[in-house]
Protein backbone atom coordinates (compact mmCIF):
# COMPACT_ATOMS: atom_id res chain seq x y z
CA UNK A 1 0.00 0.00 0.00
CA UNK A 2 2.86 2.70 0.71
CA UNK A 3 4.49 1.71 -2.71
CA UNK A 4 0.63 2.45 -4.48
CA UNK A 5 0.89 5.96 -2.57
CA UNK A 6 4.59 6.85 -3.53
CA UNK A 7 3.85 5.87 -6.73
CA UNK A 8 0.29 7.78 -6.37
CA UNK A 9 2.67 10.98 -5.12
CA UNK A 10 5.60 10.40 -8.00
CA UNK A 11 2.59 10.17 -10.84
CA UNK A 12 1.24 13.64 -9.72
CA UNK A 13 4.23 15.28 -9.44
CA UNK A 14 5.96 14.48 -12.54
CA UNK A 15 2.08 15.38 -14.09
CA UNK A 16 2.49 18.82 -12.44
CA UNK A 17 5.65 19.48 -13.85
CA UNK A 18 4.60 18.70 -17.65
CA UNK A 19 2.41 20.63 -17.51
CA UNK A 20 4.35 23.93 -16.56
CA UNK A 21 4.60 26.08 -19.67
CA UNK A 22 7.61 28.15 -20.66
CA UNK A 23 6.81 31.73 -21.51
CA UNK A 24 9.15 34.02 -23.95
CA UNK A 25 9.65 37.21 -22.14
CA UNK A 26 8.15 40.18 -24.62
CA UNK A 27 9.95 43.27 -25.43
CA UNK A 28 8.79 46.68 -23.73
CA UNK A 29 8.32 49.00 -26.46
CA UNK A 30 7.64 52.94 -26.09
CA UNK A 31 3.79 52.80 -27.45
CA UNK A 32 3.14 50.17 -24.48
CA UNK A 33 4.49 53.36 -22.03
CA UNK A 34 1.28 55.86 -20.40
CA UNK A 35 2.60 59.23 -20.72
CA UNK A 36 1.75 62.47 -18.58
CA UNK A 37 0.83 65.27 -21.04
CA UNK A 38 0.46 69.09 -20.68
CA UNK A 39 -1.70 70.50 -22.99
CA UNK A 40 -2.93 73.79 -23.85
CA UNK A 41 -3.71 77.26 -25.48
CA UNK A 42 -2.20 80.66 -25.87
CA UNK A 43 -3.93 83.55 -25.96
CA UNK A 44 -3.77 87.55 -25.79
CA UNK A 45 -5.62 90.40 -25.45
CA UNK A 46 -6.49 92.41 -29.11
CA UNK A 47 -6.92 96.46 -28.45
CA UNK A 48 -8.55 98.72 -30.86
CA UNK A 49 -7.34 101.76 -32.17
CA UNK A 50 -8.97 103.54 -29.16
CA UNK A 51 -6.73 101.04 -26.62
CA UNK A 52 -9.87 99.36 -25.46
CA UNK A 53 -10.43 95.60 -25.15
CA UNK A 54 -11.31 94.27 -28.14
CA UNK A 55 -11.41 90.61 -27.99
CA UNK A 56 -9.79 87.69 -26.43
CA UNK A 57 -7.69 86.17 -29.31
CA UNK A 58 -5.94 83.00 -29.72
CA UNK A 59 -1.86 83.58 -30.99
CA UNK A 60 -2.07 81.25 -34.15
CA UNK A 61 1.51 81.93 -35.27
CA UNK A 62 4.31 79.53 -34.25
CA UNK A 63 6.08 79.42 -31.47
CA UNK A 64 7.27 77.23 -28.44
CA UNK A 65 6.32 76.37 -24.83
CA UNK A 66 9.19 75.94 -22.64
CA UNK A 67 7.87 73.23 -19.83
CA UNK A 68 9.91 73.29 -16.14
CA UNK A 69 9.17 70.03 -14.46
CA UNK A 70 9.98 69.77 -11.36
CA UNK A 71 9.78 66.05 -9.70
CA UNK A 72 7.42 65.98 -6.39
CA UNK A 73 8.73 62.75 -3.98
CA UNK A 74 6.18 60.81 -1.80
CA UNK A 75 6.54 63.50 1.06
CA UNK A 76 4.32 65.69 -1.97
CA UNK A 77 7.78 68.14 -2.37
CA UNK A 78 10.01 68.67 -4.82
CA UNK A 79 12.74 66.25 -5.07
CA UNK A 80 15.18 69.27 -6.65
CA UNK A 81 15.29 66.83 -10.00
CA UNK A 82 13.74 69.64 -12.69
CA UNK A 83 13.43 68.41 -16.68
CA UNK A 84 12.85 70.99 -19.00
CA UNK A 85 10.12 70.21 -22.13
CA UNK A 86 9.44 72.19 -24.99
CA UNK A 87 6.51 72.06 -27.32
CA UNK A 88 5.52 73.91 -30.47
CA UNK A 89 2.57 75.77 -30.88
CA UNK A 90 0.37 75.42 -33.78
CA UNK A 91 -2.49 77.35 -34.47
CA UNK A 92 -2.54 78.40 -30.82
CA UNK A 93 -2.41 74.52 -28.99
CA UNK A 94 0.70 72.79 -27.54
CA UNK A 95 0.94 69.35 -26.12
CA UNK A 96 3.91 68.14 -24.20
CA UNK A 97 4.63 64.53 -23.11
CA UNK A 98 5.63 64.80 -19.32
CA UNK A 99 8.22 62.57 -17.23
CA UNK A 100 6.46 61.33 -14.51
CA UNK A 101 7.42 57.83 -12.35
CA UNK A 102 4.52 55.52 -11.54
CA UNK A 103 2.88 56.76 -8.54
CA UNK A 104 4.27 60.22 -8.45
CA UNK A 105 3.50 63.52 -9.59
CA UNK A 106 5.41 66.83 -10.59
CA UNK A 107 4.80 70.32 -10.73
CA UNK A 108 4.81 71.95 -14.31
CA UNK A 109 5.46 75.47 -15.67
CA UNK A 110 4.74 76.22 -18.94
CA UNK A 111 5.52 79.77 -20.13
CA UNK A 112 5.48 80.96 -24.27
CA UNK A 113 6.77 84.17 -25.36
CA UNK A 114 5.67 85.52 -28.38
CA UNK A 115 5.44 89.09 -30.42
CA UNK A 116 2.43 89.94 -31.70
CA UNK A 117 1.46 92.95 -33.69
CA UNK A 118 -1.68 94.91 -31.33
CA UNK A 119 -2.41 98.58 -31.26
CA UNK A 120 -0.09 100.28 -28.55
CA UNK A 121 -0.21 104.01 -27.06
CA UNK A 122 2.65 105.75 -28.54
CA UNK A 123 3.90 109.11 -27.43
CA UNK A 124 5.54 111.86 -29.37
CA UNK A 125 5.94 115.10 -28.64
CA UNK A 126 3.05 116.63 -30.51
CA UNK A 127 0.63 114.06 -29.57
CA UNK A 128 -0.17 110.44 -28.18
CA UNK A 129 -2.19 107.92 -29.78
CA UNK A 130 -2.99 104.10 -29.98
CA UNK A 131 -0.48 102.96 -32.96
CA UNK A 132 0.02 99.90 -34.56
CA UNK A 133 2.97 98.28 -33.42
CA UNK A 134 4.81 94.54 -32.73
CA UNK A 135 4.62 93.71 -28.65
CA UNK A 136 6.04 91.37 -26.83
CA UNK A 137 3.80 88.86 -24.61
CA UNK A 138 4.88 86.72 -21.81
CA UNK A 139 2.16 83.77 -21.13
CA UNK A 140 2.91 81.58 -17.91
CA UNK A 141 0.35 78.51 -16.07
CA UNK A 142 1.46 76.05 -13.31
CA UNK A 143 -0.47 72.46 -13.17
CA UNK A 144 0.53 69.65 -11.31
CA UNK A 145 0.55 66.24 -13.45
CA UNK A 146 0.28 62.97 -11.83
CA UNK A 147 1.56 59.80 -13.70
CA UNK A 148 -0.36 58.58 -16.91
CA UNK A 149 -3.10 62.12 -16.78
CA UNK A 150 -3.39 64.62 -18.97
CA UNK A 151 -3.48 68.19 -17.83
CA UNK A 152 -4.82 71.05 -19.56
CA UNK A 153 -4.32 75.06 -18.82
CA UNK A 154 -4.20 78.25 -20.51
CA UNK A 155 -1.27 80.47 -20.93
CA UNK A 156 -2.93 84.03 -21.19
CA UNK A 157 0.37 86.46 -23.16
CA UNK A 158 0.74 89.62 -20.50
CA UNK A 159 2.53 92.62 -22.44
CA UNK A 160 6.35 92.74 -21.62
CA UNK A 161 6.42 95.56 -23.83
CA UNK A 162 6.89 97.62 -27.06
CA UNK A 163 9.89 96.93 -29.54
CA UNK A 164 10.89 100.28 -29.53
CA UNK A 165 10.08 100.66 -25.86
CA UNK A 166 13.19 101.67 -23.87
CA UNK A 167 12.03 99.49 -21.07
CA UNK A 168 11.02 96.58 -23.36
CA UNK A 169 12.48 94.03 -21.15
CA UNK A 170 12.32 95.31 -17.93
CA UNK A 171 8.63 94.38 -16.89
Amino acid sequence: MKKLGLFAAVAAMLMGFASCEKVEPTALETTDLTYSKLAGHVYYTKLDDNGATDAIKLYESKGTVTIEVTEKGADDKATGNVVIVTADLKGGKFEANIPVAVGKKADCKATCIFVQENYDLKTTADDSDFKLTPITYKGEAKATVAYGETVYVELFGAKVGSLDDGYHFLN
